[in-house]
C-alpha cells in the first residue's frame, strides 16, 4: 500500500509538471507571435522607408547632373535633409533569446517550429543586422561629405522640424540654399559614396523581403501548431 501511494504522488507530481511545462510552452508561443507580429510590421514600414530613401538619392543624382545654373537647389537641399536621417530595424527577440539563454528550446515540442525558430533568428543576425554596421559607416561618410558642400544649419534629424524649417527658410531667405564654390571634388566624392548607400539599400531591402516571407511562414506554422488565433 505505501509503495503504491508514493508511485501514486509521483505520477501526480509527474502530470503536474508536464500540465506546468504545457502551459509555460503556450504563454511561449503567444510571446513568440507577438514578437514576430511586430518584426513583420518594422519590415514593412522599413520597406517603404528605405525605398523612398533609394529614390531621394537618386533625385539628388539627377540634380547633380544638370548644370549648376539650372539645378533646383531646394529640392537639392529638402533631399539631402533626408540623408540626415537613419532607419534601423529593431528585433524584437525578447522571446527568442529567454529561450536561449534559458535553456528552454527544449520546452518546444514543436520540433519543426523550433527548427525554423533557429535559423530566422541566425538569419537576421547573420544578414540584416550584420549589414547594419557597413550601412552606419556609409551613413557617416555621406553626412560628414555633405557637410562640406551644403549649409547644413538647417537639417536635423527629426525630418518633420528640418521641412517645416526649410520651408520657412527658401520663403524668407532663399539665398540661403547654395553650394559651397569651389567643391567640385568633393561633390564627385559625395555622389559616389551616395551610389554606394543606394546599393547597400537594395542588398538590406533583399534581405527584408526574405526575412519579411520568413517572419510570416513562422506566424502561421506557430498559429496552425498551437491552434493560436
Amino acid at each position: 500500500m505505501l509503495f503504491l501511494a508514493v508511485f501514486c504522488g509521483f505520477l501526480a507530481e509527474y502530470k503536474l509538471e508536464h500540465v506546468i511545462e504545457r502551459q509555460r510552452e503556450e504563454k511561449y508561443a503567444i510571446s513568440l507571435l507577438e514578437d514576430l507580429k511586430k518584426d513583420t510590421a518594422d519590415l514593412n514600414n522599413d520597406l517603404s522607408w528605405w525605398g523612398l530613401q533609394a529614390k531621394r538619392i537618386d533625385t539628388i543624382h539627377m540634380e547633380f547632373d544638370k548644370p549648376e545654373q539650372e539645378r533646383d537647389l531646394f529640392s537639392l537641399y529638402r533631399m539631402v535633409s533626408f540623408m540626415r536621417i537613419y532607419n534601423a530595424f529593431e528585433y524584437h527577440d525578447r522571446t527568442i533569446d529567454q529561450l536561449k539563454n534559458a535553456g528552454f528550446f527544449r520546452l518546444l515540442r514543436k520540433r519543426n517550429v523550433a527548427d525554423s525558430l533557429i535559423d530566422y533568428d541566425a538569419l537576421i543576425r547573420s544578414t540584416l543586422l550584420n549589414i547594419e554596421g557597413g550601412s552606419n559607416t556609409i551613413f557617416m561618410n555621406v553626412n560628414f561629405l555633405q557637410d562640406k558642400i551644403f549649409d547644413t544649419r538647417y537639417m536635423f534629424a527629426g525630418f518633420r522640424s528640418s521641412s517645416s524649417l526649410l520651408d520657412s527658410l527658401f520663403r524668407t531667405n532663399p539665398a540661403t540654399f547654395s553650394l559651397r564654390p569651389g567643391k567640385k571634388e568633393e561633390i564627385f566624392e559625395y555622389a559616389n559614396h551616395l551610389q554606394f548607400y543606394k546599393g547597400n539599400v537594395f542588398v538590406r531591402q533583399a534581405i527584408m523581403r526574405s526575412l519579411l516571407h520568413k517572419a510570416k511562414a513562422l506566424i502561421e506554422l506557430i498559429k496552425t501548431e498551437y491552434r493560436l488565433d
